[in-house]
């Protein structure tokens, strides 16, 4: 059986990150590991109480200070051992079968690299985020190029960029990935930051990864690194709204828009160099544009 690993990190929320730990534990098949990435909370997270609870699968990763959720998913990653990585955050929920209907689609397809998981809002706001997530993957799909192959099922080749450079919805945020494909498209990240940056090494990119609300940003080097992807569009990854993650607060508005920018700006600067990103060099400058303008 495929095995998967899934990595969650936590920041302050025990007793929420106790309900994600279960429903990864309910899975069908269930995960080989749980990697907690403890970004920095206080008290820290007791990794023998959770391994006491929920078994030897769960593994806890500490960091004394803070590094932001982008940096602690690929931490997690690089500590996986299983052939397949799945990523979710401490306050959200797995349905029961998506790791089971992911990795099925992954092992049935050789050449598909990884798949985005269809999410659905449940709590005291989750109304407006029911409504408007359709919306931002139709864009996407249209956009993209995507083909839809089954009715819960839509393929996407080279053209995924085209649909992510200017709105990165949710669904394409989770994702369960070839490690080796996660690892490929962290690599370009790092690299596309070292050049711009001009630093002598990968490590020292990874500083620049630090901080909130980069979460979207994987995605788009996704878009340049892979040639086969899949949604698995079924509401697979439960989204909790209930006004508690730090990209809903309404002081994180401008915020989001000022990292918007910055993200852009970096991938434009890459695209200047770096032969990878050639194709999109011409999408890439006017997203920022747009971007730009929306700030304004």
């Amino acid at each position: 059986m495929p095995s998967v690993s899934v990595i969650i990190p936590t920041l302050n929320r025990p007793e929420l990150l106790r309900e994600a730990i279960k429903s990864v534990l309910q899975q069908t098949p269930p995960a080989n590991e749980i990697i907690i990435v403890d970004d920095g909370s206080l008290p820290p997270v007791d990794a023998a109480k959770l391994k006491t609870e929920f078994g030897s699968s769960i593994k806890v990763l500490r960091n004394e200070e803070s590094q932001g959720l982008a940096w602690a998913r690929n931490q997690g990653a690089m500590a996986a051992s299983s052939q397949y990585v799945a990523h979710m955050d401490d306050d959200d929920l797995f349905a029961p079968k998506t790791l089971g209907e992911c990795t099925s689609l992954l092992e049935a397809d050789p050449a598909l690299e990884l798949v985005f998981v269809g999410v659905e809002g449940f709590g005291s706001d989750s109304d407006y985020f029911n409504k408007m997530q359709p919306i931002g993957l139709a864009r996407v799909i249209k956009q993209g190029k995507g083909r839809e192959v089954k009715p819960d099922l839509i393929l996407f080749s080279k053209n995924l960029l085209e649909g992510l450079i200017n709105q990165v919805p949710m669904a394409f945020q989770r994702v369960v990935a070839r490690r080796e494909v996660w690892e490929r498209v962290s690599k370009l990240r790092l690299q596309a930051y070292q050049k711009v940056a001009n630093l002598p090494s990968e490590a020292e990119a990874m500083n620049l990864i630090r901080g909130q609300l980069r979460d979207s940003e994987w995605a788009l080097y996704a878009g340049v690194v892979c040639t086969k992807t899949a949604l698995y569009n079924q509401p697979g990854y439960l989204q909790r709204c209930e006004r508690q993650g730090m990209s809903s607060q309404p002081a994180n508005l401008e915020r989001h828009t000022l990292q918007a920018i910055k993200i852009k700006t970096q991938f434009f600067r890459a695209s200047l160099s770096m032969q990878q990103f050639k194709n999109w060099k011409r999408d890439i400058r006017h997203s920022l544009a747009k971007a730009e303008f929306d700030a304004a």
